[in-house]
């Protein structure tokens, strides 16, 4: 592949239809907020009763430290929470049955109110991904847009909370909110998308402008049309990068079935 390595995470690879192009027109990049690809993981709580759903990781490590805290300071002054935690399987049936005894409603499952409050964008780490094009760029019609990562766009201020982080594959459920988890479940996919490599950014809607982002200066580097995308739709790229001052320096590249292998590749686009 020509251009910016597909493993380069400076640049990260946002897939769309025809709308997509209408929005960089307009300068920004809808947002979206419609989270039915996090099902059925999301909704656990509908198929898993508060004494039924397993104790995570997680809530086992909370109760497993608040019983270190109980010890006495002089047990805790010969006793590291290391050593502590070797102990673990001894204690492990008491602290699951205390976080269970313990377990709010408001415990179980995923917070799907809080998730309701963002719009995101998924993002990828190449422009050759077929789940990309073929599901997201609506079967090969539409167009990929590769953004700089190091863009404002993608940096929290105080008036505008973000968050971008790379998909987690199969990882174990975690509910509780924290400063390492501050969107439980979003962030989680299953294992088998793993080769996707996908990443996620998060922008609380309340500050955001209806559902869009607005693209700073630089923000996109590249442009790639691929096999189905309409003639119609290519030259309105082409138009998009010589006439808007905004997107001069873009890079234009047209994506096709590799020659050797089942897999894409992509070529500089042959401009008029």
């Amino acid at each position: 592949m020509t251009g910016v390595k597909s493993t380069d995470q400076a640049v990260l690879f946002l897939y769309g239809g025809a709308a997509l192009v209408q929005a960089l027109k307009s300068g920004l990049l809808p947002l979206q907020d419609e989270l039915s690809f996090l099902s059925p993981y999301i909704d656990l709580d509908q198929w898993q009763g508060g004494g039924t759903q397993a104790v995570t990781a997680q809530e086992f490590q909370t109760e497993l430290a608040l019983d270190y805290q109980r010890l006495p300071d002089n047990i805790r002054q010969l006793l590291s929470f290391e050593a502590f935690q070797g102990q673990a399987d001894k204690l492990a049936d008491s602290i699951r049955a205390r976080v269970l005894a313990n377990r709010q409603p408001a415990d179980l499952g995923y917070n799907k109110r809080r998730l309701d409050k963002i719009g995101f964008l998924r993002l990828f780490s190449s422009a050759l991904s077929h789940f990309g094009w073929s599901t997201l760029a609506d079967n090969q019609s539409g167009i990929c847009v590769a953004l700089n990562s190091r863009s404002p766009m993608f940096l929290p201020t105080a008036g505008q909370p973000v968050l971008l982080r790379r998909v987690s594959y199969g990882a174990e459920h975690a509910f509780a909110i924290s400063a390492n988890n501050p969107l439980p479940g979003f962030f989680c996919d299953h294992a088998e998308h793993r080769a996707r490599d996908e990443w996620r950014v998060a922008y609380a809607r309340s500050t955001t402008s209806a559902a869009e982002i607005r693209l700073p200066k630089n923000a996109v580097t590249q442009i790639y049309t691929s096999i189905n995308t309409p003639p119609a739709l290519k030259q309105a790229v082409q138009d998009l990068v010589a006439q808007d001052m905004r997107y001069r320096q873009v890079q234009l590249f047209e994506v096709q079935p590799d020659t050797l292998r089942w897999q894409l590749s992509a070529k500089p686009f042959a401009r008029a």
